[in-house]
């Protein structure tokens, strides 16, 4: 097939991907610079337990009382739960208030206990940022090395192999991600949420897997599907690398593991995206079969 015929295809493939990305994180959950926190109730109530969840997004109560607990909705609103003796909620509430980079901002929720006026207590601060600069360079590096090595791979039995194995770990580093990005929302299943969150990463794991493995049995095909299945998967993560910049990660795990898997995915894609036109390039002629090359051109 002519280079430019796999190039076309190429392109589709990925522009179908670029489509999908929008919906790649259904959760709705990002990462922010602030994140709001309960101080307390005004007056305490024992046995009410009321906490921030999914990175900030939500509030979460958990009613161990003998009396009902309404949250008391906004005007107009009315999406504010009212929860029974031993039941609990959770809910995104607009009264808690962003805050302007620099300071606190207090914020206050009304509640009814039993008919009585609780109050719930809270304010919203901005934590130290990440080393934006810090995350950047280490995604751009891990780029620039997969592509270095991605261009020796197609002369060097040695380098195609550990094209192969870079594949594998950018796989590893996207269901890092995806696996303690799934661990947020607290009202969903977790495996359903896995799958949903990885979405058609799913098959760009199964393409890196699979030009591995035709890489080690020496099919050339093996480099360009490992390139074209990690950049499906920088494609998935690139909208992602706000957590270089933003304290709050709505992640599971250790926040820093978080941006360790992303600059993995992130950067060794786009150097496996270089990698694949590489191959794309040594494996078809710049000319067709049937077109004479001039003697003096040889």
């Amino acid at each position: 097939m002519p280079r430019f015929a796999l190039l076309a295809v190429l392109t589709a493939l990925l522009a179908v991907v670029t489509a999908g990305t929008a919906t790649a994180h259904g959760s709705g959950l990002a990462s922010e610079p602030h994140l709001p926190r309960v101080l307390g109730l005004d007056p305490p109530v024992p046995g009410l337990v009321v906490r921030v969840v999914e990175g900030g997004a939500r509030l979460a109560l958990v009613n161990d009382t003998a009396a009902t607990v309404e949250v008391v909705p906004v005007a107009d609103r009315g999406e504010e739960p009212v929860v029974p003796p031993g039941g609990s909620a959770h809910w995104a509430d607009p009264r808690v208030a962003t805050s302007p980079s620099g300071g606190p901002v207090a914020w206050t929720i009304p509640l009814s206990v039993d008919g009585e006026p609780v109050a719930l207590r809270g304010e919203t601060i901005w934590p130290p940022a990440p080393a934006t600069a810090g995350w950047w360079g280490l995604t751009a590096a891990l780029a620039v090395g997969a592509a270095l090595l991605g261009a020796r791979a197609v002369r060097r039995r040695w380098a195609e192999l550990a094209v192969a194995g870079l594949g594998l770990l950018a796989v590893a580093a996207h269901l890092v991600h995806v696996l303690g990005s799934a661990g947020v929302p607290v009202d969903l299943p977790y495996w359903p949420t896995v799958f949903g969150t990885a979405g058609i990463g799913i098959g760009a794991w199964a393409a890196a897997v699979a030009g591995a493995a035709l890489t080690v049995a020496g099919t050339r095909w093996g480099t360009l599907l490992t390139g074209i299945g990690g950049t499906v998967l920088a494609l998935l993560t690139v909208s992602d690398t706000d957590s270089f910049a933003d304290a709050v990660l709505p992640y599971a795990w250790d926040p820093t593991l978080d941006r360790i898997a992303t600059a993995g995915t992130v950067g060794l894609g786009v150097g496996l995206l270089l990698t694949g036109f590489a191959a794309l390039r040594a494996m078809t002629p710049d000319t067709l079969p049937d077109q004479a090359v001039p003697e003096e051109a040889r």
